[in-house]
This record gives structure tokens, C-alpha cells and sequence, in this order.
């Protein structure tokens, strides 16, 4: 794909980019905070939640095409088990995967002022990666939150962005939460969203995204943590590459 910069998208960017952060993030994320000062506020957390999720893909101009949804069951939990090829994988996947997520997030995140808050009420699970070992009851404790709500967990196991269709190495915390909590595993594919923005930029290309998710994996205690990363790498390589 060309991702030549061309002055339509230089024109978008400028005008858009400011205005998503300026009239829809930031009130977003004041929205959530302020949720948890009222009644049923985790409720209307989610929705704005997945709101942003929504809008993010409208405001870059994304089409996504999903396949698969009938591989997911609503009414259980899973570990979700993806590729991390651009920034705009945090749009596709909570707007995509047809059940509720949350993702494991960096710590780094949580020390942003007002932002990192709007994490806390949403839930999503933290993880220092420098301390994993040292914080693990905390991080199961964050994590079975999550599960008591029903609500599914999303990992991005190479621990940062790829920018390429080509896999980094998988860290395990995905197959080490699957398997403490006994929860079957769904791997997702992402297709073409590195084409379209890459880390470091912010440059709104539009185009299209394909989401593919993948059959679950549900013999979890039957493998390894390293067979179960492995076994995801896998199945996750052969989709990028077909």
C-alpha cells in the first residue's frame, strides 16, 4: 500500500486531530471519571468506553470488516490474544470483538493526571512490567475484578507496536492469565492497520482493517505456558501469512 503523505491528509490530520483530542477524548475521559460519583456509573463507563472506540474509527475514516464473530460465545470470558501492528488496534479491537474487554495496560499510563483515573474507573488491569513478579496478587486481584464483572481480557502479547504484518516475539502473560483463571483463550488477527498508522505518527489515513477472530483455544490446562504462547504465535503467523 502507498503511504505516501498527501496534502488531503496532511488537511485532514490538522483540522481532525485536534478537534478529537480537544471536543471528544477529553471529554470522554472526564465523563468516566466523573461516572464513578453516580449511581450504575460503570455502566455508563462502558458505553463511553466503547463510544470512543466507535468514534475513533469514524474520525480516521476506518472501515473494519470483522470475521468470525460466531467463534466467540457471549456469555462466557475469555483471554483475547492478538497481533499489535498500530495504534489504531485500540479503536478496531473495542469496536470489533462483539463482547466486552478490558486491556492489560501499561503502569506508565496510570500516573497521567485525570487519564490515568479514567483507567481505574473502567478497570482496566495494570501491569509494571519492570515489577510483574513483585505486584502479582495485585495484578490477579485487578484481573478476577474484570472476570467478576464479565468481562473478557485483552492482551497484546508482544508488549508493543510491530508497525509491520510480521510477528514480534510473544511475551507469556497471556497464557499465564488463561491458565490462573482457566480461561479459554481467542486468538484475533489483524490485517492492513499498519499500512494505515504506525507508531510515532498521527497521520489519518482512511482504508480498511480486517479483524479475524480465530477459533478458541480450549484445553488450557492441557499445555504448557510456554506450548500455549506458543501454539497462539502460531496460529495468529499463519493468518498473517496466508
Amino acid at each position: 500500500m502507498n503511504r505516501k503523505l498527501t496534502f488531503s491528509i496532511l488537511l485532514k490530520t490538522l483540522i481532525l486531530f485536534p478537534f478529537f483530542i480537544i471536543c471528544i477524548l477529553s471529554p470522554i475521559v472526564i465523563l468516566i471519571v466523573l461516572s464513578s460519583f453516580i449511581p450504575k456509573g460503570n455502566y455508563l463507563a462502558s458505553k463511553l468506553y466503547e463510544f470512543f472506540g466507535w468514534i475513533g474509527l469514524k474520525i480516521v475514516g476506518i472501515n473494519l470488516v470483522v470475521d468470525g464473530k460466531e467463534n466467540i460465545d457471549k456469555n462466557k470470558n475469555y483471554v483475547i490474544v492478538s497481533n499489535h501492528p498500530s495504534t489504531l488496534d485500540i479503536f478496531t479491537h473495542i469496536n470489533g470483538i462483539p463482547i466486552q474487554t478490558r486491556f492489560l495496560t501499561k503502569a506508565e499510563l496510570y500516573k497521567i493526571p485525570i487519564f490515568g483515573r479514567a483507567l481505574k474507573v473502567l478497570g482496566l488491569p495494570k501491569i509494571d512490567r519492570k515489577n510483574a513478579k513483585a505486584n502479582f496478587e495485585k495484578i490477579n486481584e485487578s484481573i478476577q475484578k474484570v472476570i467478576d464483572s464479565k468481562i473478557s481480557i485483552l492482551v497484546f502479547p508482544e508488549g508493543k507496536r510491530s508497525n509491520t504484518n510480521k510477528l514480534l516475539p510473544f511475551k507469556k502473560g497471556a497464557a499465564f492469565v488463561a491458565k490462573e483463571f482457566n480461561l479459554p483463550i481467542i486468538p484475533v488477527v489483524s490485517h492492513n492497520a499498519h499500512n494505515l498508522m504506525q507508531k510515532g505518527e498521527i497521520w489519518l489515513r482512511k482504508g480498511t482493517i480486517k479483524l479475524e477472530i480465530l477459533n478458541p483455544i480450549e484445553n488450557i490446562q492441557d499445555l504448557t505456558v510456554e506450548e500455549l504462547t506458543e501454539l497462539c504465535y502460531k496460529v495468529i503467523e499463519e493468518k498473517l501469512s496466508s
